[in-house]
């Protein structure tokens, strides 16, 4: 498994204890932020880490089941966003997860392409396992229209 922005939030601590819990021990972290990502490596979770932004420092072959992430994707122009999902898909095995976790909200950012998703579900690369929105997802600022704080997780699997 690998987690994406594995710096130092606490869903990333909760969800690798998680993890290792249910006896998951082989997880690579990675994050663009070195400072982040050496607080991460702190913790004991991660077999590996990589330092870098998207995938540029990641291996090439699929060895992953899962790539999870949280509160990293949609945030803002220069955060990952559906670009980086062709690269992402090529390091997960067959019948493996991408998951990710976002405020519901940066979906419908003018960034974000979709028609990237759209074709590889058209071309059978991936499928939609499921999309759940859950309030709450973190604090609520004065500016922000969405009230209730809306999380989006995203759930797709390969399929080739």
């Amino acid at each position: 498994s690998k987690t994406s922005g594995s710096g130092g939030s606490m869903f990333a601590r909760m969800k690798l204890k998680a993890l290792h819990n249910r006896n998951f021990q082989n997880i690579d972290g990675s994050d663009c932020n070195s400072g982040l990502l050496k607080s991460a490596g702190e913790k004991g979770f991660f077999k590996n880490l990589y330092c870098g932004r998207g995938t540029a420092n990641l291996p090439t072959e699929r060895i992953y089941d899962i790539i999870c992430s949280s509160g990293t994707f949609f945030l803002s122009r220069s955060h990952p966003c559906t670009e980086v999902f062709p690269d992402l898909i090529k390091l997960i095995k067959r019948g493996g997860s991408l998951i990710i976790l976002t405020k519901k909200s940066y979906l419908d950012k003018d960034y974000v392409d979709w028609g990237i998703v759209k074709e590889m579900l058209r071309k059978n690369i991936i499928e939609e396992v499921e999309r759940v929105y859950i309030p709450g997802y973190r604090k609520v600022f004065e500016f922000e229209k969405d009230r209730l704080s809306m999380a989006a997780i995203l759930h797709y699997r390969v399929l080739q």
